[in-house]
């Protein structure tokens, strides 16, 4: 009977303490389960954020430096809106710089039309000094041409012969284009190609954004085409958002030949030394703030672009479930990008004062590239 006892007594449940325990084990389990989840949600939200900041970042660039290599194409009269193959456009040339700045390049069109013909477009037979007449390839060329200039008439268009001579279109019919003189004695054979050439203009769009061109991603970075005034925010400008939240555009310049000084201002392919800072090529040879309209500091002159863009995540870092706490900084300080402080100027306390979320909880990416003038004009 005794054993029997014992035994029953082997049977009995787990006590309370027993039961608590287990229980407190069992929470820090989920605990620490949700935390690893938490963790991964906010880490991976965090890298799709910065991927995608980085891929608009990345974007911009390509676009904007594939265009600054094209600028000018032989270019010797004014394009559109565009004076000159280059227009540099501070946003204080004569001062702080409190925004982001502007450019406007003569580049060639080069969309496909979707017909026989794609650009460039062909000569047919060669032509001699002094010419006035380009005989394309078929009379296809001619209305692909005008198609891609916008339809009706090429007449006031301007044209490039294999980048080296520019010359604007005066008549157009069946395969045959009649352009202002070329002025002897340039020459050119057959199969020589003419290219279409087009003023645009890149720039941001800060908040509030009146012309709904970021489509409610603003800022973000437009292309314009032949704009009004080479600005974006003018009534039906021509312009299509290319990147999204892109909120700093910084342009700097070095030149050859723009201070007398040096060669007598005469271009030598080396890089003028704006700074007196010795012989050799560094950041303080390029220009900015300036109008580039006086003087030997003419776009002409212009041999280096340094592009400084920056963009910023769409939204502020937060995990699953939880909240922005009021106050959080992720950066503490504005950025210094070129010769523009974000921390001063364009809008109200700052030049991103409005955004949403604030400026200091969103992180930011930028890139930097310096990159060769093709041909600015001269």
């Amino acid at each position: 009977m005794e054993q029997h006892k014992i035994q029953m007594s082997n049977q009995d449940g787990m006590t309370l303490v027993e039961l608590m325990f287990a229980a407190t084990i069992a929470v820090g389990i989920v605990a620490a389960g949700l935390a690893v989840v938490t963790s991964f949600e906010r880490s991976n939200a965090t890298t799709g954020q910065t991927g995608e900041t980085q891929q608009n970042v990345r974007n911009a660039m390509e676009m904007i430096a594939r265009d600054i290599r094209q600028a000018g194409f032989g270019k010797i009269a004014a394009v559109g809106n565009c004076p000159t193959a280059i227009v540099p456009q501070d946003n204080a040339a004569a001062g702080p710089d409190t925004g982001p700045d502007r450019i406007s390049l003569v580049v060639p069109i080069g969309n496909s039309v979707g017909t026989v013909t794609r650009p460039p477009w062909i000569l047919q037979g060669p032509i001699g000094p002094g010419f006035v007449t380009l005989i394309l390839a078929s009379a296809q060329a001619v209305t692909d041409m005008t198609t891609e200039w916008g339809g009706g008439t090429l007449v006031g268009a301007t044209v490039s012969i294999a980048g080296s001579a520019t010359a604007t279109v005066t008549a157009a019919g069946g395969s045959t284009i009649t352009i202002t003189p070329i002025p002897a004695p340039v020459a050119f054979g057959a199969n020589t190609p003419v290219y279409l050439l087009q003023c645009i203009t890149y720039q941001i769009i800060p908040p509030p954004d009146v012309n709904g061109l970021c489509d409610g991603r603003f800022p973000c970075l437009v292309r314009g085409v032949g704009t009004g005034g080479l600005d974006c925010n003018t009534p039906n400008s021509r312009c299509l958002s290319i990147a999204d939240e892109i909120e700093d555009l910084q342009f700097a310049y070095a030149c050859d030949g723009c201070n007398l000084g040096l060669n007598g201002g005469v271009p030598d392919s080396i890089i003028d030394d704006q700074a007196g800072s010795g012989p050799g090529f560094d950041q303080l040879d390029f220009v900015s703030n300036n109008s580039w309209n006086l003087g030997q500091m003419t776009p002409d002159k212009i041999s280096l672009v340094q592009v400084n863009i920056v963009g910023r995540e769409r939204s502020a870092d937060q995990g699953v479930g939880e909240g922005i706490a009021a106050g959080r900084v992720v950066q503490a300080q504005p950025l210094q990008v070129s010769d523009h402080n974000h921390g001063a100027g364009l809008f109200a306390a700052g030049d991103f004062a409005g955004l949403n979320p604030p400026y200091t909880s969103t992180r930011r990416r930028m890139f930097t590239r310096t990159i060769e003038v093709r041909n600015p004009g001269r």
